[in-house]
């Protein structure tokens, strides 16, 4: 059966491993997204659904 979408990125044992690794090692959500080749809307999700802290980031407003 053909999946419903087709443009999704599975997320295996090694991704998910290393996502806990990296926000416990304290990289900013938009880093692990970067390294894990994956946005950083999946990867905010991804934590959040097995429990895992990530750094919170705040921007600085420009004057």
């Amino acid at each position: 059966m053909q999946s419903r979408y087709p443009l999704l990125k599975k997320w295996t044992a090694e991704d998910h491993e290393r996502l806990r690794a990296l926000a416990e090692a304290g990289w900013r959500p938009d880093e692990i997204a970067g390294e894990l080749d994956r946005s950083e809307a999946a990867v905010r999700v991804r934590a959040w659904q097995h429990g895992i802290a990530l750094r919170l980031v705040t921007q600085k407003r420009r004057p």
